[in-house]
């Protein structure tokens, strides 16, 4: 008998079973009068389309990855939600991922044993829905289970404002959106609005990812890796300012606004810009009161070392300085803890290895040369 947990996981067909699942098969324990609203099925993968109003436009290869192996431990542990088409085939409601997660599960298998495991997956079939609370379920669905990005947020906004303009007959507001989706903060929605309309390479540099355009039609989801892990996220009201210097580069010198913008924005990632930072340089270029070099500076912290460069300590921003002093405070505390909790044999034995670098002890690797002068 299979235990309680295989039940509730939704597992793939076993290799027990020996024919093909071209066609939907019914879950036995849904197979009643009751089920004519929704219905469990196992789907084969061929037969799922794209939901058009999915508003996640890749999936991030490192996570993707995370859920095939929790699909190899656990099962499935949450079916997928499709609804029928007069085809024969089903368009997801929810569920691009765990999908692509069983398209990558089925390319790799070896044998077709293994292989009709992941040709068909748990979906629950629901009625046929319009296009707005399509739109709207979609993008609800998507940012409870995991926060969209700017880019796919302002997309799936913005397709809910037309369709919801169509049927109301005039421009839908951002406070009838927010309504729709169920968000407070109607501002935001409005702002979002302004970033869908901004130039490819802001969204690009806010993501950290080349958009995608054109999808394959049995690309449901595209993959791809993540370029900026471990680097500070763009809010939307940097991405805005971003967008602002754009314009005004593409007004002065057009034929190179793309590159400016480019490396104004690798700048601040790599450097942590507060949005103060960004939104006070931004502010100078357009006004005319800086040269469009970049500052030099004053900090790095990243990758395990301090370096503070005093020679620029004089120019560098008010919030660089606060920063600084804040991340010295903390190790001037750990140092002092580190020495009253210290025995005169370990200051000893510590005094020997100076030198080494222990990887379990970060403050120690970050601060053997916490200055360095630079002229």
């Amino acid at each position: 008998m299979a235990d309680s947990k295989v039940k509730l996981s939704f597992p793939s067909p076993t290799n027990d079973v020996a024919e093909d699942r071209t066609e939907p098969q019914a879950h036995p324990e849904r197979d009643s009068a009751d089920a004519s609203a929704e219905q469990l099925l196992f789907v084969p993968i061929h037969l799922l389309e794209r939901n058009p109003s999915q508003p996640r436009s890749t999936a991030d290869e490192e996570k993707l990855e995370e859920l095939i192996s929790t699909i190899l431990r656990d099962g499935l542990i949450q079916p997928i939600a499709v609804w029928p088409k007069a085809d024969g085939t089903y368009q997801i409601v929810a569920g691009h991922r765990r999908v692509a997660a069983f398209q990558r599960l089925y390319e790799r298998a070896q044998g077709i044993d293994e292989q009709r495991r992941y040709q068909a997956i748990p979906a629950i079939v629901r009625p046929a829905l319009d296009d707005l609370k399509m739109a709207t379920n979609a993008f609800i669905e998507n940012d409870k289970r995991e926060k969209l990005n700017l880019v796919d947020e302002a997309s799936a906004l913005t397709r809910i404002r037309d369709i919801l303009s169509a049927r109301l007959g005039h421009e839908a507001s951002a406070k009838e959106v927010a309504d729709a989706v169920g968000k407070r903060d109607e501002q935001r929605v409005g702002r979002l609005f302004r970033f869908h309309g901004a130039p490819d390479v802001v969204k690009e540099g806010v993501v950290g990812q080349r958009l995608v355009t054109k999808k394959n039609d049995g690309d449901l989801l595209p993959v791809v890796k993540t370029q900026t892990k471990g680097q500070k996220a763009i809010g939307l009201h940097a991405a805005l300012e971003f967008s602002r210097v754009h314009e005004h580069f593409a007004v002065s010198t057009p034929s190179k606004a793309d590159k400016k913008t480019k490396r104004i924005i690798e700048r601040a990632r790599e450097e942590s810009w507060s949005f103060r930072r960004i939104q006070g340089y931004v502010k100078a270029i357009i006004s005319g009161q800086t040269s469009r070099r970049f500052p030099s500076a004053a900090v790095s912290d990243e990758q395990g070392r301090l370096t503070v460069y005093l020679s620029r300590l004089p120019s560098a921003p008010a919030d660089i300085r606060a920063q600084l002093r804040l991340r010295l405070k903390s190790i001037l505390e750990e140092l002092d803890r580190m020495a009253a909790t210290s025995t005169a044999a370990d200051a000893a034995g510590q005094s020997s290895t100076d030198d080494a670098v222990n990887a379990d002890e970060p403050y120690m690797q970050s601060y053997h040369q916490p200055y360095q002068q630079v002229y």
